[in-house]
């Protein structure tokens, strides 16, 4: 097999606010764009033709995946859902067999590999993939259920956490794949008494119809984590991981050309370090345990990071600032001056000057000194997000600050758990903010003065 297809159309819209400038599938994880993520994974197992489908509002994605070879871009105008984005895809594939994936999906290293390989060995006619379902997932995600031998019994729409979940990744012969695709109707026609079929159609279904028609559908559970990133708390989810992942991967220490560690850095015992080129680390830092930087970051003048931070090309880490364990720091983004960061900032983040943050950051997010992220209420719960219109309490980080692109913030702003500001947002200075703040907004909070007259007569002299 050398031919896959990545949908990489759809706004993504249940990611504000980090969608409506951007596309979903280039949302960073550990720095590097989800789509392109998959396509490193796709070449790096044989697969030489990767069609992506874009819609017109594709620029981006063509942007993050500049560069690769065997990378090619099909136009979906005015997509109509996935099933009508992955015809257009497989229009252009010449190969027997395909594989077909989501642009949004961050799965483990490997995983396609093992999906090929299952699809192979089984002599299978399709192969999908398939991973935990979250506890509390009861709705928004599609059903499989497996028999012992890996055979598919039934695919539906709706959330059932004794069943795995369609994980958005499946091989199939091409001719077998569009046939079905062709007669999708339009919704997932299989969901259970009482629940309702999801808007648009779902290419779960047509495994379920080849299933029904005879064909053996089999099934393969992801080998490790696999994230469909459809909420904010999800890029939260995906990056940690992920992050953690390639820390684990490492061996020992690896110091590339330029760069260095100060006799006088204070490195926990047995920390495996990757400094890129240039890549620094100074005099009086604390390293708690394992980190990569990239090319030219730097950790200097008692800097400190907690285990299993990975920082971005060119991003600093300085000034007795500290980075909570787990967090990923994007390219060229400053931590700075006492500010205490935890949680995932994309490129190009300013948290500097005392602030305390337990927040996913967007590009280009300039936070003003003594800034708050508030992580715990006072009736110890988790804040009921509205995602579209829907309310749900998020099934991990729900508590994170979600600040969209290119925003910024004054002096002293205070954020309650959970809290979502949109993009192109500014947040005034002595702000509280409770509720979430719309793209493209303003918001300064209003003081009241009372003056009255005052001195030392005051006091009764």
């Amino acid at each position: 097999m050398n031919s896959a297809v990545i949908l990489a159309a759809g706004a993504g819209r249940r990611a504000w606010p980090y969608c409506g400038i951007r596309r979903k599938a280039t949302l960073p994880v550990a720095n590097v764009p989800i789509v392109r993520r998959m396509a490193f994974e796709l070449l790096a197992n044989g697969i030489e033709d990767i069609v992506v489908v874009v819609d017109g509002a594709g620029e981006a994605v063509r942007y993050v995946l500049g560069g690769l070879s065997g990378v090619r871009f099909v136009y979906s105008p005015e997509p109509r859902g996935p099933v009508d984005a992955a015809l257009h895809g497989l229009a252009a594939i010449a190969g027997d067999d395909v594989l077909l994936c989501f642009g949004d999906v961050v799965a483990s290293r490997g995983t396609v590999h093992a999906l090929i390989g299952a699809h192979h060995d089984r002599k299978a006619e399709a192969t999908v993939l398939v991973a935990p379902t979250p506890r509390g997932l009861t709705a928004s995600c599609t059903t499989v259920d497996v028999a012992p031998d890996g055979l598919v019994r039934e695919i539906w729409g709706g959330g059932n956490e004794s069943h795995p979940r369609f994980g958005g990744m499946a091989v199939a012969r091409t001719t077998l794949l569009t046939r079905y695709l062709e007669r999708d109707p339009g919704i997932m026609a299989n969901v259970h008494v009482g629940a309702m079929p999801p808007p648009g159609g779902d290419v779960a279904f047509s495994f379920e119809m080849m299933r029904r028609d005879g064909f053996e559908v089999h099934a393969l559970m992801a080998p490790s984590f696999l994230v469909d990133v459809d909420k904010p708390w999800h890029i939260v989810e995906a990056n940690r991981l992920a992050a953690r992942e390639a820390i684990d991967a490492l061996e020992s220490t690896v110091i590339e050309e330029g760069g260095r560690i100060d006799d006088g850095a204070d490195i926990a015992p047995n920390a495996k370090l990757w400094l890129g080129r240039g890549a620094r680390i100074g005099k009086h830092c604390r390293i708690d345990g394992s980190a990569i930087l990239g090319a030219g970051a730097r950790v200097t003048c008692g800097a400190i990071l907690e285990p299993n931070v990975v920082l971005g090309d060119n991003a600093r880490c300085e000034e007795y600032a500290k980075i909570g364990e787990g967090s990923v720091i994007g390219t060229d983004s400053i931590v700075s001056h006492c500010a205490e960061f935890d949680g995932i900032a994309f490129d190009k983040v300013y948290p500097c000057h005392y602030c305390c943050l337990t927040a996913l950051l967007g590009t280009h997010v300039d936070i003003g000194a003594a800034t708050v992220c508030g992580t715990w209420r006072f009736d110890d719960g988790v804040r009921v997000q509205t995602v579209q219109g829907h309310r749900e309490q998020p099934e991990c980080y729900g508590s994170y600050t979600f600040i969209g692109d290119y925003c910024r913030t004054g002096v002293n702003a205070t954020f309650m758990p959970g809290v979502k500001v949109g993009y192109y947002s500014c947040i005034g200075g002595g702000a509280i903010v409770y509720e979430d703040v719309p793209e493209r907004t303003l918001l300064i909070p209003k003081q009241e003065h009372v003056t009255k007259p005052w001195g030392p007569e005051q006091y009764g002299w």
